[in-house]
């Protein structure tokens, strides 16, 4: 357990008064000495906190209020302290959970069921505070996504407003998409055409699948989009050279759903956001976020997933040399029935190779 001695390294003339636009936070810790120390350590950050000492005081305070984010010991008198942890939903708090150093396990399944970050006991103040303020990074992060969320809604609707007296509404529409494919490009310059590739790959396939001209505009939009999530992912985490931690891994796995819940806002979107919240699940069920098996994963989402590997194994990437379009088709057939739904590989595999437009 670490000394209250250490505070005074985090401490200082200079400590923050409480801020009204920081997080609202709930600290759950039974031991009341770790209690005093994280919660002394929170004042320091300028951060407005309650206490509780076992679930059944959490549920309390959380019905009565609501909270931006959860420090919560994961070993608590009346049971684990991951039953606090929710679905993550719009406005649903950012959970980093407490849990002993031996414990590699819990803090792995905590960050699987949806917790940012763990904190390990004993642990340093530094230590502390870096990944409380990294916690409080993250809030910032995804209500500037839930802002752009509700701007981009409003810019749509004006948009949409304006323009349908001269523009057919699917051009209006188009023409949306394409900005939001944009905003994403200034973060990940290699997006532009590996989004028109796929996109237009995966109309292909549903072609080939006789896809209604609907259901095909729908799939155009997801498959363009599929990657939108990435604009509520850190610059240094998405453009990152070599190999992302365990950390940033799962801080990466939540691009599916930050891009799920920006297009589910958006009416002409909605539909289409089943491509963006699906695009990594397998049909094993072995993929992310939500580990769907079969056709419980989206039609578009199987469909394009396919499309997207293809791009992937054609295309010139940082860590390997593009492959001949001959020999990711056999790869793709290989894995039908794991990775891919195999009645769509089988129709993948039908149409002539020249169909698909790969990197030139």
């Amino acid at each position: 357990m670490p000394s209250v001695s250490t505070l005074s390294e985090a401490q200082g003339a200079e400590a923050n008064a409480v801020r009204s636009d920081q997080p609202a936070v709930l600290l759950v810790e039974d031991q009341e000495q770790i209690r005093d120390l994280i919660g002394a350590l929170l004042t320091t950050r300028g951060l407005a906190f309650d206490e509780a000492s076992c679930i059944a005081d959490a549920r309390a305070l959380m019905a009565a209020r609501h909270y931006d984010l959860l420090l919560v010991d994961e070993g608590l008198p009346d049971g684990s302290g991951l039953s606090l942890l929710q679905e993550e939903t719009p406005g649903s708090p950012l959970v980093v959970v407490i849990t002993a150093a031996h414990d590699f396990q819990t803090a792995v399944r905590a960050l699987r069921n949806g917790a940012i970050d763990f904190i390990t006991k004993p642990f340093g103040v530094g230590d502390l505070i870096r990944r409380v303020d990294r916690a409080v990074e993250i809030g910032k992060s995804r209500q500037r996504l839930h802002q752009q969320a509700r701007t981009l809604e409003t810019l749509v609707k004006n948009r949409a407003d304006e323009l349908s007296r001269v523009l057919e509404i699917d051009e209006v529409h188009d023409s949306t998409v394409l900005a939001l494919g944009a905003a994403l490009n200034l973060k990940d310059h290699e997006t532009a055409e590996h989004c028109s590739r796929v996109s237009e790959n995966s109309v292909a396939l549903g072609r080939v699948l006789s896809l209604s001209e609907r259901e095909l505009q729908t799939l155009r939009w997801g498959a363009y989009l599929h990657d939108v999530g990435k604009i509520g992912i850190p610059e240094q985490i998405l453009l990152k050279e070599g190999p992302l931690t365990a950390e940033e891994r799962v801080l990466m796995e939540k691009h599916p759903l930050m891009g799920h819940e920006l297009l589910r806002s958006i009416d002409f979107l909605a539909t289409a956001s089943d491509v963006v919240l699906s695009h990594h699940e397998r049909y094993d069920g072995t993929g992310y976020p939500h580990r769907l098996h079969g056709t419980r994963i989206p039609l578009r989402a199987r469909i394009f997933s396919i499309m997207d590997t293809l791009d992937a194994m054609t295309s010139d990437r940082p860590y390997h040399v593009a492959s001949p379009i001959s020999t990711a088709i056999a790869e793709i057939g290989s894995r039908a029935g794991s990775q891919f739904d195999p009645e769509i590989v089988e129709s993948f595999l039908s149409a002539p190779a020249t169909t698909w437009r790969v990197q030139r």
